[in-house]
């Protein structure tokens, strides 16, 4: 956090180092929080530099004393839900089967930081995980994602959410209800 705060401020003072520092930071998580939610890889696009105007254009106005991952997260996760509710998008998979195959493929988003052996070792296990997420109603899905895939406490999630404590906590029992009765229906 005070690592945020150095770069922060060099950003109210113009600085454009600090500016592309504080992306590189968190372009790529905003990005892979918006492409799961949205399920489009140009929205998820559009999403994660509206969410970047946002933050530079109201960095005067975030509050040093919480978490900025859980601020900036607060300005995706609305943008989000925002997108969703405009679209009314029906949910579709982030995989993908190609004609006359039936193995299936994660479709533009692979990390790349990953070695190979990891993808393959990984891949079924965090494909069936991803599948089953994929899933749920977007308002589980998000706070599955901000509490297992972006590691924010369930205060940060009610924050971010602007949602009571008690309805993020029920929220992440109901969807962890939902995908456990899933995996135990798929393994009947």
């Amino acid at each position: 956090m005070t690592e945020d705060l150095e770069v922060i401020r060099g950003c109210l003072a113009g600085d454009e180092r600090s500016y592309r520092e504080l992306l590189a930071r968190y372009q790529r998580r905003v990005y892979s929080l918006a492409v799961r939610m949205v399920r489009q890889a140009q929205d998820a696009e559009d999403v994660t530099q509206e969410t970047f105007v946002r933050v530079f254009r109201h960095l005067d106005r975030y509050d040093q004393n919480r978490p900025f991952g859980a601020w900036v997260f607060t300005i995706a996760s609305r943008l989000c839900i925002d997108h969703i509710r405009r679209r009314r998008l029906a949910p579709i998979s982030l995989f993908h089967s190609d004609p006359g195959s039936d193995e299936e493929r994660m479709i533009d988003i692979e990390d790349p930081e990953r070695k190979p052996d990891e993808v393959t070792q990984h891949g079924e296990e965090e494909r069936r995980v991803q599948d089953l997420i994929d899933t749920l109603p977007p308002h589980y899905r998000i706070v599955v994602m901000l509490r297992h895939q972006h590691d924010l406490s369930y205060e940060e999630i009610a924050e971010a959410l602007s949602l009571p404590l008690g309805t993020v906590k029920a929220r992440i029992h109901r969807a962890r209800a939902r995908l456990a009765q899933r995996i135990h229906g798929d393994e009947s």
